[in-house]
């Protein structure tokens, strides 16, 4: 009796792990077709996600870039001023930047002169010197942001540039009208306007 009783609990406890198994192989199915299914998905998610913060970031090292490029020159190139003002959509979320900018660009919308010239300059620094920590560059300082290498033959070009910009200016401004005489190149063969009506 006792041993038919042994054999009857096994037997359902056969069956129990038997359903268990079953239950759990549906289970394994259910969760590789899901993974089938969403696998693709979420890793095109991943993928655009990756795109859009690289070419946010890549934004970001190109503005930073150019305005280091520039940052030293007499006259702002258009490159420069195209950058400047970008700051707003490149670093939007870079609150520190924004505010630097912000304060960087009320000192450009005032007249330029030698009492403001330092705090402008210095203010540009603090601007290059976020913007350089916000992208990553931990060990670049003020200092070596103030650096800046012009060749000599740049300035001569400049000076000269604008002494005949200068100049030709002073002439045009100066001179009412031009005067031109026309002249007879040789080997031209003459034409006589009368002739060729006459000939039409």
């Amino acid at each position: 009796m006792v041993y038919l009783r042994s054999i009857l609990w096994a037997a359902g406890w056969r069956k129990v792990v038997m359903s268990i198994n079953k239950y759990l192989e549906v289970e394994l199915e259910i969760i590789n077709v899901i993974a089938i299914i969403l696998s693709p998905i979420i890793a095109v998610c991943i993928t655009l996600w990756y795109q859009n913060y690289k070419s946010k970031q890549d934004a970001k090292y190109r503005l930073f870039l150019t305005l280091m490029a520039h940052r030293k020159r007499l006259v702002p190139t258009y490159d420069l001023v195209d950058s400047l003002n970008t700051i707003d959509v490149v670093f939007a979320r870079n609150q520190s930047v924004i505010i630097l900018w912000h304060e960087y660009y009320a000192m450009l919308c005032q007249k330029f002169d030698e009492t403001n010239y330092e705090a402008r300059s210095h203010k540009h620094l603090q601007l290059l010197s976020e913007m350089a920590k916000v992208l990553g560059y931990q060990k670049i300082q003020q200092i070596d942001i103030d650096k800046f290498y012009v060749p000599e033959a740049h300035g001569t070009i400049a000076d000269y540039s604008y002494k005949i910009q200068t100049e030709f200016l002073r002439v045009l401004q100066n001179t009412s009208h031009f005067l031109v005489e026309p002249k007879d190149f040789p080997n031209t063969p003459q034409v006589n306007d009368s002739q060729n009506l006459k000939e039409k």
